[in-house]
């Protein structure tokens, strides 16, 4: 065995000499800097290369360009003009404002103005330049702590690459940059916050982050103070929304176009010399949309899981910096000792180039598909060491094959005179070894417990061992053909008194040159079947003719037999699967991370963010008694047969029926739960028609909705357990759909399932009530979902939407006879909206003691009392 390894590492001793060498080269070059801007240019060009992202709609950026300084005729913007903007932007209530703009000194006039809306705007970050010549922060902004550094980091060639997320100050505190804070502010809201995992990592959400090291990916020994990560740009300016100072100065803010998100109001005009080279485009960029990116990264890496940029550790770039350059030395090696490209010299070059090229292009193609997929690997370094290694190992052989056949020539004159000797010994050794593996053969063949048949080529048997005698019931029949073998050995297709088709047995398609495999042949010995499972393959002579076809086979009776019992307990487990799934959900299974209900224990539990969902039948009491325990039934099933596909086809299942009543769960988005009780309202329409159809009662449901953390898990005892979920979500729910009966409403949703819903706006909905949680202080808004109401109604309530919210929000700021005033309008446009009738008739009650009011011409009037 060792004899055998050294002569392989002699022959192959050129090729682990040169790699290693080649590849200890490059790593001392790149380790020296010398690659550092090829990496930088190669990590530029990935980047401008990738496919664009879709713009963040989180994020909206005030521009200030040279039209803007015009239109306000003074830089840097009067303090008072700078108070308007963040005013009006303020009006439509943005999650965080970032301020990219210096602002140490009054800028007269306004400056006392722009103070207050400082004081007044606890959502506002200033930002202050900490490195190199300090710009100190707005000194209103300092002392409440609402400040961030904007300094950016730049490489040796200019370009911005990387980003502060902190640093330390002078005096020890930490200190955010801009892009980091806004970021934080918004997730906030978001209930996710910043946690230390494993020195230096910082969790945040979906993301993990690594600081920047000095040697990372293309860098050599860069400067890595303060907390740094690799920006992963998403865009340019031109790929996040934008609006223009001039038009928020002129309150042209489009609707809802900065409500909960992220705004940073910063310099575009060339002028100004707030721009810089990004390795993402090789145009300018603006600070402020380098802040923009990196704010956007480090919310979408929490929120969504987007990647961070992620390199591999000095070691890792080495090792695959030797891997390709042994990939080139040996690829190169073997095609050099390929016996066909040495017959035709044009061939052999042609190869080579083109094999090299295939090489390194594919080295190229796989880092671009790492960064794709967010790895930035080194290019430079194992290009070098892939092609250096190739192109010597070319060197090499050219050597090495004058050496070899030098000792070849040798070696052929020292062999001839042995060869006539040694030929006649050979000849005799291997017949003598032909006649002793024929006997053992049949001894083998005797000794396996499977019968084995030999057919020659001609489809005639040639053998059959023990085992395939007793099966078959006989013997070799020598005048039996290929044609007939089936009927003299009695092969018939499983299960039938069909002949077997000649041309499907295993020996002759072995015959054709085909091995195969089949299960489906009985062997008929009088009133006895066997079943046989039969492999065939062909047997080569050294011209490559088939000399003989052999098959094996074997008695799978108990087979068959255990296969009909599998088959039957499978059935039977499948059945009772089914059965167990009606009475415990799959989906609460799954979501114990469970296989079975076998598996379930008491007091298990998880908590989850879910959606519950409850539904209740008006006035059953009512209904029920007016029919017979046996009616009851048939219409409690009637009606729950219609509303659990609903549920089902949204992705939720039941956690249990209380009577008429229906509680929900949906473990995915806030939209599944809505959407099931939009079509359970609509089933319910169908259903009414129905029982107009048959003279029966229109009934009606309420529905309530909440989104929360609860637990879930199985309570009970040794002989007897349930799932079940706790949670104060649940109760909300419950009272949500008790609330409906009060406003008069189907559907009503909290806040909380408000703001986990993608696209709200797919829905009619309008808030209708704010209510305080049982035993909390919180406070809940109710918002009503009336998608499936009448047309008329529907319309109607879209109509009066904003003025009912207006005059809701009156209401509870207790100007009662404003709101009622509203929503007499309300009434005027939806005379049917159940619930504005119901708020003035509060607005009323308020008003009692100190106003009277009185019909006139079909509206209500006050006066004064």
């Amino acid at each position: 065995m060792w004899l055998k390894l050294k002569i392989q590492i002699w022959q192959w001793r050129g090729v682990l000499i040169i790699a290693s060498s080649i590849a200890g080269l490059a790593i001392v070059a790149s380790s020296a800097g010398l690659f550092q801007l090829l990496e930088w240019a190669s990590f530029d060009l990935f980047f401008r290369l990738r496919s664009p992202e879709a713009m963040d709609s989180r994020f909206v950026i005030v521009t200030i360009d040279e039209s803007d300084i015009q239109q306000v005729g003074q830089w840097p913007i009067p303090d008072g003009t700078l108070a308007q903007v963040i005013k009006n932007l303020r009006v439509q209530q943005p999650r965080a404002i970032g301020m990219d703009l210096y602002r140490d000194l009054p800028v007269e006039p306004g400056h006392q103005e722009l103070v207050q809306v400082f004081e007044s705007t606890p959502n506002l970050i200033g930002i202050e330049k900490a490195a190199g010549s300090r710009v100190l922060p707005p000194p209103t902004l300092s002392e409440l702590g609402q400040v961030a550094v904007a300094d950016l980091i730049l490489d040796s060639d200019g370009k911005v690459r990387r980003s502060l997320l902190s640093l330390r100050s002078e005096a020890g505190s930490t200190q955010l940059s801009l892009g980091a804070k806004l970021a934080l502010m918004y997730l906030e809201a978001e209930n996710i916050y910043l946690k230390p995992i494993a020195a230096p990592k910082l969790g945040l959400g979906k993301a993990v982050f690594v600081p920047f090291k000095g040697n990372d990916g293309g860098y050599i020994r860069g400067d890595d103070g303060g907390y740094q990560i690799l920006l992963n740009f998403r865009g340019a300016i031109q790929d996040f929304r934008t609006i223009s100072l001039t038009e928020v100065l002129e309150n042209q803010l489009p609707p809802d176009l900065v409500r909960n998100r992220i705004v940073l109001i910063g310099s575009t005009a060339e002028s100004l010399k707030d721009n810089f080279q990004t390795s993402y485009t090789t145009q300018l960029m603006p600070g402020v949309v380098i802040h923009a990116n990196l704010a956007s990264q480090i919310v979408s890496a929490a929120m969504e899981g987007r990647p961070l940029l992620k390199v591999w550790r000095e070691p890792g770039e080495w090792l695959w910096t030797i891997i390709c350059s042994f990939v080139g030395a040996t690829g190169c090696w073997l095609l050099l000792q390929s016996n066909q490209l040495n017959q035709q010299l044009w061939l052999k070059w042609t190869v080579l180039v083109l094999s090299i090229t295939l090489g390194e292009g594919i080295l190229i193609t796989g880092s671009y598909v790492a960064f794709l997929a967010s790895w930035w690997l080194p290019v430079v370094s194992p290009l070098v060491a892939f092609t250096g290694s190739a192109v010597l190992i070319i060197f090499y052989h050219s050597f090495w094959l004058q050496q070899e056949k030098a000792d070849l020539e040798i070696l052929l004159e020292t062999t001839t005179e042995h060869f006539h000797s040694v030929e006649a010994v050979l000849q005799d050794q291997t017949e003598e070894a032909i006649r002793a593996g024929e006997k053992r053969l049949i001894q083998f063949l005797e000794a396996v417990p499977v019968g084995v048949a030999v057919i020659d080529a001609n489809g005639k048997p040639y053998y059959l061992n023990h085992k395939a005698q007793e099966l078959f019931g006989k013997g070799v029949e020598t005048s039996t053909s290929s044609e007939e073998f089936a009927e003299v050995y009695q092969n018939y297709v499983a299960g039938t008194d069909q002949l077997y088709p000649v041309d499907n047995l295993p020996l002759m398609r072995a015959l054709r040159g085909e091995s195969s495999a089949v299960d489906d042949i009985d062997i008929h010995q009088g009133d006895k079947i066997i079943p046989i499972e039969a492999w065939g393959t062909p047997i080569y002579d050294e011209e490559g003719n088939i000399r003989y076809a052999i098959v094996a086979f074997q008695d799978i009776t108990e087979r068959k037999r255990a296969e009909a019992e599998r088959m039957r307990f499978t059935n039977e487990l499948y059945q009772l699967n089914q059965a167990n799934a009606r009475f415990v959900p799959r989906q609460f299974l799954q979501l114990l991370n469970k296989q079975s209900i076998v598996d379930v224990k008491l007091g298990e539990a998880v908590q989850k963010e879910m959606s519950i969902l409850f539904a209740d039948i008006r006035s059953f009491t009512t209904l029920s008694e007016r029919m017979s325990i046996e009616d009851n039934f048939k219409f409690i099933n009637a009606y729950l047969s219609r509303m659990e596909p609903a549920i089902a086809e949204n992705y939720g299942f039941i956690d249990k029926y209380i009577g008429d009543a229906i509680m929900a769960l949906f473990s995915g988005c806030a939209d599944d739960a809505v959407k099931a009780a939009i079509a359970m309202l609509r089933r319910l329409s169908e259903y009414n028609l129905l029982r107009q159809a048959e003279e029966r009662s229109t009934i009606h449901i309420g529905v309530g909705i909440n989104t929360g953390s609860l637990m879930l898990g199985t309570v009970g005892g040794p002989n007897r357990m349930d799932g079940t979920v706790i949670s104060d979500a649940v109760n909300l729910a419950a009272r949500l759909e008790t609330l409906t009966k009060d406003y008069g409403v189907s559907l009503l949703i909290s806040h909380h399932t408000f703001l986990q819903l993608n696209h709200p706006v797919e829905y009619a909905f309008r808030a209708i009530d704010r209510v305080t949680v049982k035993g909390k202080s919180e406070m809940v808004f109710v918002f009503e979902v009336f998608e499936v109401d009448p047309p008329e109604l529907r319309k109607g309530k879209l109509a009066t939407k904003s003025t009912f919210e207006q005059a809701l929000w009156r209401y509870h700021q207790d100007c009662f006879q404003e709101a009622a005033e509203l929503l007499q309008d309300c009434l005027k446009i939806n005379p049917a909206d159940r619930a504005a009738q119901i708020y003035l008739e509060r607005c009323q009650a308020k008003c009692e003691n100190n106003r009277e009011w009185r019909m006139e011409n079909g509206e209500w009037k006050m006066e004064n009392g």
